[in-house]
């Protein structure tokens, strides 16, 4: 009787680690969650890089449910230069752009006002 015991108590905790794993799969969920809970803000700086030359930095769109690879397409298109996905809520656009970029952001996207875009001018890296 004890062996059947023993046999029958291990096989339990095997299936419960199989449900931990299981659980644990599929983080991205998370992510999206807090993104809709961050305050709607989109805030523009300019980083300067080597000399004169700059790049924009356009964080807080995922915030108003905007698809960042369609916008980085799209300033890519619009201002004739490089722009890329660099974090999990920013565009980084080659170039000074900082005053043009506020009106295209909401000539395209109205559901973004201008109480929501912030300009924190030049900031280092």
């Amino acid at each position: 009787q004890c062996p059947q015991q023993d046999a029958g108590g291990g096989e339990p905790p095997a299936a419960e680690e199989e449900e931990k794993k299981k659980q644990r799969r599929g983080g991205r969920g998370i992510i999206k969650q807090k993104k809709k809970t961050a305050p709607q803000k989109v805030t523009i700086a300019k980083i300067p890089r080597a000399k004169k030359k700059y790049v924009t930095r356009v964080c807080g769109l995922a915030t108003f449910e905007i698809e960042l690879k369609e916008a980085q397409r799209f300033f890519a298109q619009k201002f004739s230069c490089g722009a890329s996905v660099t974090g999990e809520d920013e565009i980084t656009i080659q170039g000074d752009v900082t005053d043009d970029i506020m009106d295209v952001i909401q000539e395209k996207w109205p559901e973004v006002d201008d109480d929501s875009i912030e300009d924190l001018g030049e900031v280092k890296k």
